[in-house]
């Protein structure tokens, strides 16, 4: 791979790391739902560069899906549909090997989540920090380092918030 090639992939993964970071701190779904929407373009277009392909795929199929939640479609065919998507996009464009399943995996749990768990605060932060851990291995292993720092920044964002505002347990 090009050395320019590496630096705009992980160019475009900067602004995504940057807007994943907004999203790990918001406490309205419809915030976290949209700060994630822009960092899927970002992410798109340095997994494009770098060759990751089922990534990208993913990527557009995330769009949708944060779209769909965001306008609040309650149809359960849409749901199953993106899902479907995006596996089928991922198993079409995947040229990574087991490893390129990563992001096919990460983006069906997040899918799901995002379609079950949409107006749960805790609920999106827990799902998004299990598709950043996938998303860290995958970003590593297409020389997008600067995406795999920002999915760990993520993991350390989420994390914290998310112990930040633990429910309170009944005793």
């Amino acid at each position: 791979m090009e050395t320019s090639e590496i630096l705009i992939g992980n160019i475009c993964s900067l602004g995504a790391m940057i807007t994943d970071g907004i999203s790990g701190t918001r406490k309205n779904p419809r915030h976290i739902l949209g700060a994630q929407l822009i960092s899927q373009f970002f992410y798109g277009a340095g997994s494009f560069v770098l060759k990751g392909y089922s990534s990208t795929a993913q990527n557009v199929v995330s769009v949708l899906r944060n779209l769909a939640a965001m306008k609040n479609v309650k149809s359960k065919a849409v749901e199953w549909d993106l899902i479907l998507l995006g596996v089928v996009l991922g198993a079409a464009f995947n040229n990574r090997g087991l490893i390129g399943w990563l992001p096919v995996i990460a983006n069906l749990e997040y899918s799901v989540a995002v379609f079950r768990l949409k107006d749960s605060e805790r609920g999106l932060k827990l799902a998004f920090l299990i598709n950043a851990v996938m998303f860290a291995v995958f970003n590593l292993s297409i020389m997008n380092y600067v995406g795999a720092i920002g999915s760990l920044s993520v993991i350390v964002i989420t994390a914290v918030s998310l112990l930040r505002n633990k429910p309170a347990q009944n005793v």
